[in-house]
C-alpha cells in the first residue's frame, strides 16, 4: 500500500462529509413507527458488509432511538450489536471541540486564545478555533515517517507535537490531524489532567458513554487485526473506542444542549462549513445537517445529526469503507427513509 493509502485509511481522513447524492430507487413512506423501524432496519441489511466483519447503527428521531442493531460478526462466533466496540477513528474530533467549548464556558479557554498562550508555539500562532475549523492547514503529522514506521508502539504527546511543522500565517481550509494535537494538548494543559481524564469528565459521563474509552479493543470483542496504531498516536484526533449507541447519546447531548454551550445550529459556519464543535456543516433541500466521518486502520465511521427534528445516524464498522456517507445521506437512503420518502 502506497503512503498516502496508508495516511488516508490511518486517522479519519474522510472527514466533514457534504454531498449532493442521488438514486432513483424512492422508499415507500412508513405509516407507524413500526413501519419506519422495519424501513430502516431493511435498508441496513442491504448494507455490504464482508464475510467476517461487521456494521452496527444506532438511529434516533425526536431524540428517541428508532433502530438500534448490528450486522455480522464483531469477534469470531460474536454477532454485532448496537454495544459492540469499534476504533471511531475522527469521530474523536468532535469530541475534543466539544470538551474545549466546555472548558470555555467554564472559563478555563478561549477559543480566540492563541495556541502559544498553553504550548510553546512560535508566531504566527493559530487561535484555538481556527485549529478547530482546520483553517491553518497544517502539514499532517501522520504522513510524516516517524508516524509511518512508529505508530504501532506507545508514543508521548511531545512527539507528536514535535512532528507538526510551524504555521506560515496564510488563512486555507485544509483538514488536517494536526490540528487535533495541537487543540487537544492545550485542553489538558488549562485542565490540569490528562487528555482523556478531560474528556471522561466532560463528555463520557455527562453524555452516559459508559463503553467509551480510549482503549483499543479488547481480542474478546474485536477481530485482531495486524499493524493496528496505537491510540497514543491519535489520540486527540482519533483515539476513542466507542459503540454506536454511545456514539448517538454524544449526538444527541449535542442536539439537546446537554453540555450548555449553545444549541449546535447556533454556531458559524463560514469558515468551509465546518463548526466551533468539530463538525462540518451543509443543507439539502433545506435539511440542516452537521457530519464527520473517519476511517482508522481497517476500521470506518460516520455520524450526522439534524437539528430540524433531533435526530441523529451513527454507523460503525470494523472494515474499510466509503459508502457509509452515501449510505445515509443518498435519496432513498436512511435520512430519506426518515423522512418518508422525501
Amino acid at each position: 500500500m502506497g503512503k498516502p493509502a496508508r495516511a488516508l485509511r490511518a486517522v479519519g481522513a474522510l472527514v466533514m462529509w457534504v454531498c449532493a447524492c442521488t438514486n432513483p430507487t424512492e422508499p415507500g413512506i412508513p405509516a407507524t413507527a413500526d413501519d419506519l423501524k422495519s424501513s430502516l432496519s431493511k435498508s441496513f441489511d442491504a448494507l455490504t458488509i464482508p464475510g467476517s466483519a461487521a456494521c452496527s447503527i444506532s438511529i434516533s428521531q425526536h431524540g428517541q432511538a428508532v433502530l438500534e442493531r448490528g450486522r455480522g460478526q464483531i469477534a469470531p462466533g460474536l454477532p454485532a450489536s448496537v454495544d459492540s466496540l469499534y476504533r471511531i477513528a475522527s469521530l474523536t474530533k468532535p469530541i475534543t471541540a466539544s470538551a474545549v467549548l466546555i472548558s470555555e464556558k467554564a472559563g478555563r479557554i478561549s477559543r480566540t486564545d492563541k495556541i502559544n498562550r498553553f504550548l510553546s508555539y512560535p508566531e504566527p500562532a493559530p487561535t484555538i478555533d481556527e485549529l478547530i475549523k482546520h483553517i491553518p492547514g497544517l502539514p499532517n503529522y501522520t504522513d510524516t515517517s516517524a508516524y509511518q514506521s512508529g505508530r504501532t508502539s506507545p508514543t508521548t504527546v511531545e512527539t507528536l507535537l514535535s512532528l507538526i511543522q510551524p504555521w506560515d500565517g496564510v488563512r486555507r481550509y485544509q483538514y488536517s490531524n494536526s490540528h487535533a494535537v495541537l487543540t487537544g494538548a492545550a485542553l489538558a494543559q488549562v485542565n490540569g489532567l490528562r487528555y482523556e481524564e478531560v474528556v471522561q469528565r466532560d463528555i463520557f459521563g455527562p453524555a452516559g458513554m459508559s463503553r467509551s474509552s480510549y482503549l483499543i479493543p479488547p481480542a474478546s470483542e474485536s477481530f485482531q487485526f495486524p499493524s493496528a496504531t496505537d491510540s497514543s498516536w491519535v489520540l486527540f484526533g482519533g483515539g476513542v473506542t466507542s459503540t454506536a449507541a454511545d456514539m448517538n447519546r454524544f449526538n444527541q447531548a449535542l442536539l439537546s444542549n446537554l453540555f450548555g454551550f449553545g444549541a449546535v445550529e447556533s454556531f458559524d459556519r463560514s469558515a468551509a462549513g465546518v463548526t466551533s464543535f468539530g463538525m462540518g456543516s451543509g443543507v439539502s433541500n433545506g435539511d440542516l445537517r452537521f457530519t464527520h466521518a473517519g476511517a482508522l486502520d481497517s476500521y470506518s465511521s460516520f455520524s450526522v445529526l439534524f437539528p430540524a427534528d433531533r435526530s441523529s445516524v451513527v454507523v460503525l464498522c470494523n472494515f474499510h469503507s466509503d459508502v457509509l456517507p452515501d449510505f445515509v445521506m443518498r435519496t432513498g437512503g436512511i435520512r430519506s427513509i426518515m423522512l418518508g420518502g422525501k
